[in-house]
């Protein structure tokens, strides 16, 4: 039987972004997609995990932070892979990593005055340092789509996993790229200090869209650490 990974895509880009990470990796994982929007609901993503095998749960961006939240809930021998994520997305004195809150609190504000505009933003930003790359699917500002886009907002806006990134139990990878400038690299430095045995790579030339710039590296570094770290007869 195939051991079950769970992947929970980054704000705004939806489960279809994931497509090149989960079709390379299914024939090795039980693979299911989530967006992270619909992974929202408190205590959904914990829901979802076996709680009597192991698995592989990773997280991209905000799928990064309720992956990190719900890691308490991983069966031993699970395996957790952050990808351009972080444990407080907002900044402070303690985050000088993080986005302004006042940044965060205007976008919500502009989203809701110009949600196309401000989504064709956000994936340009994302794309950096080249041009985005169309991702079928996904989601839009529809009347649908807003209330959930907004909801991602609110829980990037308040949300402090720290104190979960401390209490992490699992063999853990940290992917980032090396020019992302929506999460800023220094923030998966930080998961990797909180995060006791975890492991932090990063790749040049790639933003914060990693899984749809470049999905192999992610699907070869997760396949390592996995046979070698994690799932050999004699890990941990």
């Amino acid at each position: 039987m195939k051991t079950k990974l769970f992947l929970v895509s980054g704000w705004a880009f939806g489960e279809a972004a994931l497509a090149g990470v989960a079709e390379a990796l299914a024939s090795e994982f039980d693979v299911t997609r989530l967006a992270a929007e619909d992974a929202l609901p408190s205590g959904k993503l914990a829901e979802m995990l076996p709680s009597d095998q192991p698995c592989v749960l990773v997280g991209w961006s905000l799928g990064g932070m309720l992956a990190l939240e719900a890691a308490e809930h991983l069966a031993e021998g699970s395996m957790l892979v952050l990808i351009g994520s972080t444990a407080k997305f907002t900044g402070g004195d303690e985050t000088p990593h993080g986005v302004p809150v006042a940044e965060v609190r205007s976008m919500s504000i502009s989203f809701r005055r110009q949600p196309q505009e401000t989504l064709a933003n956000f994936l340009r930003q994302s794309a950096l340092p080249h041009e985005p790359l169309a991702v079928a699917n996904q989601p839009d500002a529809d009347q649908d789509d807003c209330p959930k886009l907004l909801e991602g907002l609110k829980y990037l806006r308040d949300a402090d996993l720290r104190d979960a990134a401390d209490r992490v139990g699992v063999a853990t990878l940290i992917l980032h790229g090396a020019d992302d400038r929506v999460i800023s690299p220094a923030a998966s430095a930080d998961l990797s200090r909180r995060i006791s045995g975890s492991r932090l790579k990063t790749i040049d030339d790639v933003g914060h869209d990693l899984p749809v710039r470049n999905p192999q590296w992610i699907v070869s570094n997760l396949l390592e650490f996995w046979k070698n770290d994690v799932a050999r007869p004699d890990a941990g």
